[in-house]
Order: structure tokens, then sequence, then C-alpha cells
């Protein structure tokens, strides 16, 4: 089985990944949040740290553009061909309204003509670096995928990710998997599974509806959980052992973080991020994320990690 680390934007980082990568090691593969075409007339200031070669070394990084401009995915695969990446992925899943209206990330999966001219530029083009991509249902209706599946399986996509959502849901409300379950039966590329995927028993039940499909992706469950990759693959975690690596874990992360940005308050909206999805699901965790962000310092910082987090 291959597990994967979902792309979330703003979370799992450079940084992020570079931890969880050292510290664990449970991950086969890893994704960047999404690369912009409006956002990249400085393609230095854009792809670092976030593509820093010291950060990503050792692991499988893929990165990911969303656009619904055929000539900045050319410019993109081109640009990561030159830094050594042999696949980009493209985003179709984004759920956002202001993505979604302007035709990108789940909003492609209304266009496939759009997606059509996409594809066949990329292909035409583009020799040495392989593109697969990353999906929902749709984006009202979860039968929508069947615009779009022709398209996908004309062209030798590498895989095809897929979040059993509508971006209407956004990240609520059920997982479709009897949609994904028609995907895979129609899908002539490798298909990975994601979304809500919070336990080992999740996995399972999955794994048994889906003998046929070998690779799952983790997403919001691994930043509530940095243990959940492990424990998906069987690992078994001791209460002591658990407390350590949460400790080296988070003390890896702090150190990447601050060797790129010194200055404490720059450091602090980092972990304002790491620290979100952990104390969602915690008794009185919410509680304890608000008097986080009231402190500036790192002395005061330390203080709540001791008192509200106990290491």
């Amino acid at each position: 089985m291959e597990l994967s680390l979902a792309p979330i934007q703003s979370y799992t980082t450079a940084f992020y990944r570079y931890a969880h990568d050292k510290v664990f090691g449970t991950l086969d593969k890893y994704y960047t949040p999404f690369f912009e075409d409006d956002k990249q007339n400085d393609w230095e200031s854009a792809l670092f740290p976030e593509l820093d070669a010291d950060l990503n070394s050792g692991m499988t990084l893929i990165p990911q553009v969303i656009t619904n401009d055929p000539d900045f995915l050319l410019r993109s695969a081109e640009k990561f061909s030159e830094m050594g990446f042999k696949e980009i992925n493209l985003n179709m899943g984004c759920p956002f309204p202001m993505m979604v209206k302007r035709q990108k990330g789940a909003g492609l999966i209304a266009k496939p003509e759009l997606l059509e001219s996409i594809l066949s530029s990329f292909f035409k083009e583009i020799k040495d670096v392989r593109l697969s991509v990353k999906m929902r249902l749709g984006v009202n209706d979860p039968g929508e995928w069947t615009y779009i599946l022709p398209v996908l399986n004309d062209h030798p996509i590498t895989e095809v990710i897929v979040h059993p959502r509508t971006a209407k849901q956004k990240y609520s409300g059920e997982v479709d998997w009897d949609e994904f379950e028609k995907i895979i039966k129609v899908c002539k590329h490798p298909v990975t599974g994601n979304g809500s995927i919070k336990s080992r028993n999740d996995l399972l039940r999955l794994q048994a509806r889906f003998p046929d499909v070998t690779s799952w992706m983790t997403g919001r469950g691994t930043l509530a959980d940095p243990f959940l990759p492990g424990e998906l693959k069987g690992v078994t975690y001791q209460p002591q052992e658990k407390k350590d690596l949460l400790l080296k874990f988070h003390e890896t992360y702090l150190k990447a973080v601050r060797q790129h940005y010194p200055v404490w308050n720059h450091t602090f909206n980092h972990i304002r991020t790491f620290w979100y999805f952990p104390l969602q699901n915690v008794e009185n965790g919410k509680r304890y994320y608000k008097k986080l962000k009231k402190y500036l310092s790192e002395n005061e910082y330390r203080e709540w990690l001791t008192k509200y987090y106990g290491i």
C-alpha cells in the first residue's frame, strides 16, 4: 500500500513535510500546496522555501499547480523539470468558490472542453514530466465527474486522485464512496482514494471494499494526528513513545522554520498553523488555541506549550 499526504494550503508546507518525514518516515509521497498561475510573476519567491532542496531531500515530492491556462501548465512543467521533478499534479479539487468561479480547481470538472485543451497542449509539448490530477466528484452534483472522465481516459494521466465529495460540500458531509466505486470501474488510470480516513479501521474497511485500490491519501487526519500514517500501516505507538515523538516532531519543525524565518513573529505564524488541527478535536482544544493566539514571545509560547500541551 502506498500512502501520500494531501496538499493543504498553508498547512502541509515544506517545514511540515520535512519534520514529518524526518521524525516519522511513514508517508511514501508528498504533494506541495498548489502554485497558482496569477501569482507566479516572481518564481523565486513563489517556489522557495517551498521547494528548497534541503527541506525536501530524501522524499518523493510532487509539485501541484492550479490553473485553467494551458501555457501556464507548460511553463510550470518546464520549470519543475529544470529543478529535477519528474511529475506535477493538476489541482481539479479545490472547492473554494473564488477558484470554482474562475474555472480552476473543482471548477474544471464542469468544463470538459477547457480540460481537453489543457491536457492536449500538455501532452503534445511535454515529454519528460508526468501529469497526475486530483479531483472532486463535481461542483454541486456528485455525478458531474462523468463530464470529464472520458477526457482523462483519452490522455496518459499517471494517477487520478479522487476526493469523493463535491465542491459545494467543501470538507464536511459524507464522503460518497458509492460514487468513488463508479469512478474506479470506468477510469483507465490508477486511482488513489482520499477523504476522511481517520483511523486504521477506516482504511481497512475501504481496502476490503476496494481491493484493487492500492494507493490512499490522508490530509486533515494526519494534520490532526501525525501518528495516523504509521497507524494506518499497522504501527503501534506506546504512550511515552508518542510524547517523545511529538516533542521531536515539534522541535524539528520549529528549527526548520526558524532557519528560514529567524524573526519570532514570522516563526509564530507557522507555529499557529502547526497547532490548529491537533487542537480541533482535543478537549478544551479550541480554548487552548485562542490562548495560543495571544502569545507573541518565544518564552510565553514555551509556557503555553508546557501548560496546555504537556511537552
